[in-house]
């Protein structure tokens, strides 16, 4: 957006740029998301200091969502113990099951991957929620094609996230 690239972006609103319009659609909640054999698959909720030394595949740290879940840990003062980066989610995601790692994710990650049979595990903690939505310049105009997708955004992203 700020390479003036694209007019509106979709994607988690961190609001580290005074130079973007944010507007929240709908919020989601990073997750322990494990395979069938993983050992705490069974489990309802784990306590997020439960993570510390716990094996974690991870994207790299270019992705927001690492940088996201680095913060979450620091907070939390857990250091879990990353036996890969991976960087793409789809790879990452399929790995979950042979190396019997977790990884935190928000819960929208498992959208239309049900294939994998994958489980998000609730977390609990401080500050695990994200707000997801549009992104635009802050002195962008609106034109129609904005102005659409905009329309298209509000009314099918909030529906997406509470499937």
């Amino acid at each position: 957006l700020e390479e003036g690239r694209m007019d509106v972006g979709l994607g988690f609103l961190t609001r580290h740029s005074p130079n973007l319009r944010y507007e929240r659609l709908c919020t989601d909640e990073f997750a322990l998301i494990v395979a069938q054999n993983h050992p705490w698959v069974n489990r309802r909720v784990v306590d997020f200091s439960e993570l510390h030394q716990q094996r974690l595949l991870q994207l790299p740290d270019t992705f927001v969502m690492r940088r996201m879940t680095d913060e979450i840990c620091r907070k939390h003062q857990v250091r879990p113990h990353v036996i890969a980066e991976i960087n793409a989610i789809e790879t990452l995601l399929r790995s979950l099951g042979p190396s019997q790692a977790g990884t935190l994710m928000p819960k929208i990650a498992l959208r239309g991957r049900e294939n994998l049979k994958l489980r998000a595990i609730r977390l609990r903690g401080k500050n695990l929620g994200l707000d997801i939505g549009l992104l635009r310049l802050s002195d962008s105009a609106a034109n129609t094609a904005v102005a659409a997708f905009t329309t298209l955004a509000k009314a099918t992203v909030p529906k997406m996230i509470k499937q």
